[in-house]
């Protein structure tokens, strides 16, 4: 069975620090295992976010700008960028180089590091 806490502690540990595409990169490995894992790739990710931004250990932000509004209105930011699958815009390619990560995706990971400064990714 698959502990999905287990992986986003796992995840979190390995890509402190890096950037939004990394994380879902750590997934990947965790991950790689698991046949047809795409959703649970997914969810994942969007677990992870949600458990850094509710625990203050990361902000969003664009172009130097962190977001505000709540966890869920940003998590739904992101939801509603991410790529269908399949696509046919290598933009959207998750896997590989992870594209999208660089060119499509609404925000990146600033880190919160317990001294009070960040790490913008």
């Amino acid at each position: 069975m698959i502990d999905i806490d287990e992986i986003g502690s796992s995840v979190i540990k390995s890509a402190y620090g890096l950037s939004m595409g990394s994380i879902w990169q750590h997934i990947s490995v965790e991950c790689a295992d698991v046949p047809d894992n795409d959703l649970l790739r997914k969810k994942i990710f969007f677990c992870i976010l949600f458990k850094l931004l509710d625990e203050k250990r990361i902000k969003l932000a664009n172009r130097g700008v962190l977001w505000s509004g709540s966890i869920e209105q940003q998590i739904e930011a992101i939801q509603l960028a991410w790529p269908g699958n399949p696509s046919h815009d290598e933009n959207d390619d998750l896997d590989d180089y992870g594209m999208w990560f660089l060119a499509k995706a609404p925000c990146g990971v600033v880190w919160l590091l317990p001294d009070g400064n960040a790490i913008w990714t």
